[in-house]
């Protein structure tokens, strides 16, 4: 009964958070997938903020640059980053997201990533696209290689 309960919360909180084109009967499809990524410093791409790029497979795939936007400890050696990404897919259309990355560590530099992003638009097929993706795996620190699976749903008008 409890977990019964429990599932319609999380769907109903589920339904409650997406936008109301989602709901409409949108284009709506599911990504998966493997990131890996190699942070480079400092680039005037980010406006000279922290950046990291690499590559992404499956379905989708392609490139992509994503910025630091904020950094900060939250005690234990946990830390939290927020990033803007904008993924290039190999047919050349865009889609972006805002990330909320918690990073636990493991053996530091060594961190387990666990990542909620939300996808805030693009270009091409993804013209304003919305949707989210859930990544998981690793970034280590002292390298900055970053290895990480991704599933989630973008949806488009």
């Amino acid at each position: 009964m409890l977990r019964m309960k429990l599932a319609t919360v999380v769907a109903l909180a589920a339904v409650l958070s997406c936008p109301a084109q989602v709901l409409a009967g949108n284009s709506c499809k599911k990504i998966s997938g493997h990131i890996s990524g190699q942070i480079i410093g400092p680039t005037p791409a980010c406006g000279g903020a922290l950046t990291e790029i690499g590559s992404f497979t499956g379905n989708p795939e392609g490139t992509f640059v994503a910025c630091v936007t904020s950094m900060k400890d939250h005690g234990g050696g946990v830390l939290v980053f927020k990033l803007v990404h904008t993924y290039t897919t190999t047919s050349g259309d865009t889609f972006t997201t805002s990330d909320n990355i918690v990073a636990h560590p493991i053996n530091p530099p060594l961190y387990r990533v666990e990542n909620h992003a939300t996808i805030t638009g693009g270009t091409g097929v993804y013209e304003d696209a919305v949707g989210f993706s859930y990544d998981q795996g690793t970034v280590d620190l002292g390298t900055g290689v970053l290895s990480v699976d991704y599933q989630g749903r973008i949806c488009t008008p």
